[in-house]
C-alpha cells in the first residue's frame, strides 16, 4: 500500500472527520460562494475548521476575522445588509416627496380658496350695486352693459359702497367656499404631516415643529410672490377685481396662518398619535417591531 493510499484512508489524518487531527496537516477550502455574515467579504477558498468545543465546522473571514458556521439555517441578514443602502435612499425620496406634496397641497388650497371667496364676494358686491340701482330707479345703458363706468366708482365710494365692502368680506355666501376649500385641504394634507412628523420623530419638539412646517411656508412665499407679479388681474375692471383689491391679501394670510399652524401642531402630535395606535392595535410582545416610537422619544416601550 503506498503511503497516498495509506494518508486517504486513515480517519485522522482528516481535520474535519476527526477534531483532534493535527493542524499542521493539509485542510479542505470552502469551494461554494458564501459570504461573511460581518463584513460581507467572499469566503470561497477559505480554509474549513472544526470548532474543538462543539465539532462544528466553520470558516473564518479574511477581512475581519469573523466565524461563520457552515451549517446553519437559512438567513437575510446578508440581503437586509445589502438592502441597507437601497432602503435608506428609498426613505429619503419619501420623505422629500412627501415635503413637496405638503407645499403643493397647501400652497394650491391657500390660492384656491382666497380666489374663490374673492369671486363670491365680488357678486356680492355686483348684487348689492345693481340693487341700489333698482332702488333709485337709475337704469343706464352703460351699466346694463356690464362697462364700469364713473357710477360705480361713485357707489363704492359712497356709505353704501362701503358698507357693501365690509358686508360682503366675512358674509356667510363669502364664507362657505373659503372654509370648505380650506377643510378639504386640511383634509388632504392631513396624512402628510402625520407622515412628516413621525419622520421627524427623532427631532426635538420645536425642531420637528419647524421642519414640518417649512414646506408650508415655502408654498405661501410662492403663492405671495405669484399675486405680486401676476396680480391676479382680470381682462377688464370688474367686481371681482375689486374683491380681490380688497379682500386677497387677508384671506390669503389667514389661510397662511391656518395651514401653518396645523401643519405644525399636527407633526408634533404625530409620534404620540403612531404610538397610540400601535399601542391600542398591537399586543405587547408585538410592539417591539414599532419599539422606535417610543425609544426615539426616550421613552419605554409598554407593556401592559
Amino acid at each position: 500500500m503506498s503511503t497516498e493510499q495509506s494518508t486517504t484512508s486513515n480517519p485522522t489524518s482528516n481535520p474535519i472527520a476527526n477534531p483532534v487531527a493535527n493542524t499542521t496537516l493539509p485542510r479542505e477550502t470552502l469551494q461554494g460562494d458564501r459570504l461573511c455574515m460581518q463584513c460581507l467579504h467572499p469566503l470561497r477558498g477559505r480554509a474549513i475548521e472544526r470548532d474543538a468545543g462543539t465539532g462544528l465546522l466553520y470558516v473564518r473571514c479574511g477581512e475581519c476575522a469573523t466565524a461563520s458556521a457552515l451549517f446553519e439555517y437559512p438567513t437575510a441578514t446578508p440581503w437586509l445588509n445589502r438592502a441597507k443602502s437601497v432602503i435608506a435612499s428609498t426613505l429619503a425620496v419619501t420623505a422629500i416627496i412627501t415635503m413637496l406634496a405638503l407645499g403643493g397641497i397647501t400652497g394650491g388650497f391657500m390660492a384656491g380658496a382666497s380666489s374663490e371667496a374673492c369671486d363670491v364676494a365680488g357678486g356680492e358686491l355686483s348684487i348689492a350695486f345693481r340693487s341700489s340701482l333698482d332702488e333709485q330707479t337709475k337704469a343706464d345703458l352703460q351699466i346694463q352693459s356690464g362697462n364700469w363706468t364713473a357710477t360705480n366708482n361713485q357707489w363704492l365710494a359712497s356709505p353704501a359702497g362701503q358698507d357693501a365692502l365690509a358686508n360682503a368680506r366675512f358674509s356667510v355666501t363669502t364664507l362657505v367656499p373659503f372654509v370648505l376649500l380650506t377643510a378639504l385641504g386640511t383634509a388632504i394634507a392631513t396624512p402628510f404631516a402625520l407622515f412628516a412628523g413621525i419622520a421627524l420623530t427623532r427631532q426635538g419638539l420645536l425642531r420637528r415643529m419647524v421642519y414640518a412646517a417649512l414646506p408650508v411656508a415655502l408654498a405661501a412665499i410662492v403663492v405671495w410672490s405669484l399675486y405680486s407679479a401676476l396680480g391676479f388681474r382680470f381682462p377688464m375692471n370688474s367686481w371681482q377685481q375689486v374683491a380681490i383689491d380688497h379682500y386677497l391679501a387677508g384671506y390669503t394670510a389667514l389661510s397662511t396662518a391656518w395651514f401653518l399652524a396645523f401643519v405644525a401642531a399636527t407633526s408634533a402630535a404625530a409620534p404620540s398619535i403612531a404610538a397610540f395606535i400601535a399601542r391600542t392595535i398591537l399586543p405587547p410582545r408585538d410592539r417591539r417591531l414599532v419599539a422606535w416610537l417610543w425609544e426615539w422619544r426616550g421613552k419605554t416601550v409598554p407593556r401592559d
